[in-house]
């Protein structure tokens, strides 16, 4: 079993093995490249007319609908900043209009208008002839535009 155990270390230090493989492939002569391989390795780097017209083209066309975007989320805020506004004049509105027909109605006497009809005006209530009863399809009412006979 100690023989087993025993097979498993590694002796000495890997990181020097390491340095000093390092160093003797520093220590190489480079290779020289073959001018064709050379050659095509520069044209591969190179951008091309076609291509840097082609990069200039989307460039363009990536900061338009930039600029695009950016406008229409303005146009949206201003848009939403308008309805609130107008939603905050209709309840102004609304609370106004509220509080003049509740002091509209309130500032009405139900007596005097009575009063008025009947001795100013000379108005009188319906006898019992001139009052004609219709039977409807529905629980609805029936407004009355012309005489009736």
């Amino acid at each position: 079993m100690a023989n087993r155990t025993s097979a498993r270390y590694n002796y000495g230090n890997t990181a020097e093995q390491q340095y000093r493989e390092y160093r003797r492939r520093m220590q190489q002569p480079l290779r020289e490249v073959d001018p064709r391989v050379q050659k095509n390795q520069e044209k591969a780097q190179a951008m091309s007319l076609p291509y840097v017209l082609f990069l200039c083209v989307a460039f363009v066309a990536v900061a338009a609908s930039a600029i695009m975007m950016i406008r229409a989320q303005e146009n949206l805020k201003e848009s939403v900043n308008h309805v609130s506004k107008l939603e905050n004049e209709y309840v102004s509105m609304k609370a106004e209009n509220d509080s003049k027909y509740d002091r509209i109605v309130n500032s009405v006497d139900a007596a005097e208008v009575k009063r008025i009809a009947t001795e100013e005006l000379g108005m009188h209530y319906a006898a019992e002839g001139q009052i004609v009863y219709y039977t409807g399809w529905t629980d609805d009412y029936v407004r009355q535009y012309s005489d009736i006979r």
